[in-house]
């Protein structure tokens, strides 16, 4: 759900930065090298990376439309019902089949990497940015996801993915928000801003997410700059703010906010779908989720098809799927994220709705977005936050 990265690699950074314009190609060949890539390899992951250029003016091609026997989801564990993906092979005849990956980092690798095989991916929204300057994916026909038009108008239009008329590579599969759980029966003061996990008096009972730009942004943030600062000196002081706070970390976790709001941890930074699967267990009397007033990350998690998908029609179809509002609905039932698909409310568990932030909330919310070949400061800076 950013959505969600794991640790990446030097290569990847390497390939990334390419893709951003960050470094020229010799350089790239150079530092590969380095890295003890051999010549013919890297020269292949240059290939694989094309110019670095956006390819926004590219078009879809014509699709054959015969229907395969599987279609390949390259996806999160545990982010697909299997009963969406029984009721979708019922409706066509293709079968569905899973393969995981645990970050996008491991994701964008494999198929920078040149692995062929899956139809779609679900990238999160910064992802997707780079993996079109990248040319991993290709663009979509949206005449053949009519039901697209079900998608919220806030998903339409994406900045990360700036189609003409609509997004050109990819669609919103679920969305949600990082924020902290407040345990109200042990923090009995209120929780409203980011600011308040500075507070002495929890000393070794906060958690903080695993994930340098959610947990650096919140540090940059907290000293009012934004959250995808490009600024090194904005960025050394949240570096600073976060070695300030590493006495009251508990631990740096961003897959157990659940177990850890359950069994009595007061103040957890997290995604909200796992927050609330602990209010679920909880209720009300014991717990808040709070979207702090400095600000917020808003992510969304996006399905896209990777260039040299074997079956890109029965990808769409299966896409044009998920949009339909039962079908909607039973995702957001399983996942706990927040649906694109306003309509699919009535058919849903309604407690996720009660956690979508009004819009008035949503003004104070931000996309983390590509930040180009900046993104090895933030590694950096990742890197001594967790060694101090």
């Amino acid at each position: 759900m950013s959505a969600h990265e794991a640790h990446q690699t030097p290569l990847v950074e390497l390939t990334k930065q390419l893709a951003s314009g960050g470094i020229t190609r010799r350089e790239f060949l150079y530092r590969a090298a380095a890295l003890g890539l051999s010549a013919p390899a890297a020269a292949a992951l240059l290939a694989a990376c094309g110019s670095g250029q956006s390819s926004t003016t590219s078009s879809p091609t014509a699709l054959d439309t015969a229907l395969p026997d599987k279609l390949e989801l390259f996806n999160w564990s545990e982010y697909m019902p299997p009963g969406v993906l029984k009721s979708f092979q019922r409706k066509y005849g293709v079968r569905v089949v899973e393969s995981y990956y645990d970050g996008n980092e491991a994701m964008y690798a494999k198929l920078q990497a040149s692995a062929t095989g899956y139809d779609l991916v679900v990238p999160d929204n910064s992802t997707v940015h780079i993996m079109i300057k990248s040319g991993l994916i290709q663009p979509l026909d949206m005449s053949l996801i009519p039901n697209f038009k079900n998608v919220a108008a806030r998903f339409q239009h994406p900045d990360y993915d700036p189609g003409k008329n609509s997004p050109e590579y990819s669609v919103p599969y679920q969305w949600g928000t990082t924020g902290i759980g407040h345990r109200t029966d042990i923090v009995t003061e209120p929780i409203t801003k980011w600011a308040d996990l500075w507070n002495p008096t929890y000393k070794g009972q906060i958690v903080m997410m695993n994930d340098e730009r959610d947990t650096l942004g919140v540090g940059l943030m907290v000293l009012g700059y934004s959250f995808n600062s490009t600024k090194q000196a904005e960025l050394d002081q949240a570096v600073k703010k976060l070695i300030a706070q590493k006495p009251l970390v508990k631990a740096y976790d961003s897959m157990n906010s659940k177990r850890y709001l359950i069994s009595g941890t007061p103040l957890v930074q997290g995604w909200n779908g796992y927050v609330l699967q602990a209010y679920d267990t909880l209720g009300s009397q014991k717990l808040e989720y709070v979207l702090p007033e400095e600000g917020f990350d808003l992510w969304v998690g996006n399905m896209a098809i990777p260039v040299g998908a074997p079956s890109p029609y029965a990808a769409h179809l299966f896409l044009n799927y998920l949009f339909e509002p039962k079908i909607a609905a039973q995702i957001v039932d399983y996942t706990w994220y927040s649906s694109p698909v306003p309509a699919a409310k009535p058919y849903s568990n309604p407690l996720i709705w009660d956690f979508v932030p009004s819009e008035e909330t949503m003004t104070r919310a931000q996309f983390i977005v590509d930040v180009g070949a900046f993104r090895a400061s933030y590694d950096a800076a990742w890197t001594e936050v967790k060694s101090a």
